[in-house]
């Protein structure tokens, strides 16, 4: 088994370890902010129709949260500004936008309730609300978990609770109802959410930066998101937006890999058999891999009134 890392070198490249688990499972973990104990790992268990029989099909994706506790540890605080605007809910009328954009306001109200900017959970919890009834999720974001939002605005950690319970119950719902297509269209709506309000962090790079480690070591779960999309490539939906995911890991793929024998235990004190593979990213890769997640996430949010550049 390698043992995957992020590496710095003399040139001030990054260095940092992340395991690989057993066959395509990938647990994120993340730093929890001062004085709270470590967050326990969450994560969706995806698979095909079929996926109680095979297992070899299931992904373990990262719920958005994991990804901004390390944000919120770092920043103290998140930013309205860099969420997607509620008020284009009314403006996605085709399945993939709405499935889309689904996953990306789930991924901006998981983060309003991790930040606790209680002025938007409301207004993010309807939004999901509207375009989670419309894709035939009724239920997930029920007016029961609405009332407890309102009577707890003033309460952080039960926001984030509620806010999760939500989001969970609606990936599951599309995964036990065989929604396939609709549940890999969200993932990817909100896994490019929550890559982009963790990397508009950055604002200089900093190879030992570890917002520029997370998003760099991130290519694990995309690959995992790729490799579960590709069982409904069939739909031309979920086809263009793999083909752009595609794209991003092509840029992740030009970033220098060494790998070497892995040279000591773990924590624990067992010994890790296997090698260490070191992945170099320099101000320019990143620039680069930022940059097109920005275009992909544009045209995601983009209402389906508003006619794009490059069809003009």
């Amino acid at each position: 088994m390698a043992n995957l890392a992020v590496g710095v070198t003399p040139a001030r490249m990054m260095h940092h370890k992340y395991a690989l688990l057993a066959l395509v499972a990938f647990l994120v973990s993340c730093g929890s902010p001062a004085g709270e104990k470590d967050a326990k790992a969450e994560t969706l268990v995806i698979g095909g129709d079929d996926a109680s029989e095979q297992t070899e099909n299931l992904y373990q994706m990262p719920t958005p949260n994991e990804l901004f506790q390390i944000v919120r540890t770092m920043s103290g605080e998140g930013q309205k500004r860099m969420m997607s605007p509620a008020k284009n809910v009314e403006r996605y009328a085709t399945t993939q936008k709405k499935a889309l954009n689904f996953g990306v306001y789930a991924t901006d109200l998981v983060y309003a309730s991790t930040y606790k900017i209680t002025s938007e959970v409301v207004r993010y919890y309807l939004t999901c609300k509207k375009l989670g009834d419309e894709l035939g999720l009724g239920g997930s974001f029920s007016d029961k978990d609405f009332a407890r939002l309102e009577r707890n605005l003033t309460r952080g950690d039960s926001l984030d609770v509620i806010s999760n319970e939500a989001y969970d119950r609606a990936y599951r719902r599309m995964q036990d109802e065989r929604m396939g297509s609709t549940l890999a269209l969200v993932l990817a709506g909100g896994w490019v959410e929550s890559m982009h309000l963790v990397s508009r962090q950055v604002l200089h790079f900093d190879a030992e930066d570890p917002l520029v480690m997370r998003v760099a070591e991130q290519k694990t779960s995309l690959d995992h998101l790729i490799d579960m999309m590709e069982q409904y490539k069939a739909d031309p939906a979920v086809s263009e937006i793999r083909d752009k995911l595609l794209k991003l890991r092509d840029i992740y793929d030009t970033f220098p890999v060494i790998r070497s024998e892995h040279q000591g235990a773990s924590p624990s004190g067992r010994m890790i058999l296997g090698e260490d593979v070191t992945v170099i990213v320099t101000p320019e890769g990143f620039k680069d891999l930022v940059d097109a997640l920005e275009t992909m996430r544009e045209d995601i949010i983009r209402p389906e009134d508003i006619i794009e550049p490059s069809k003009i």
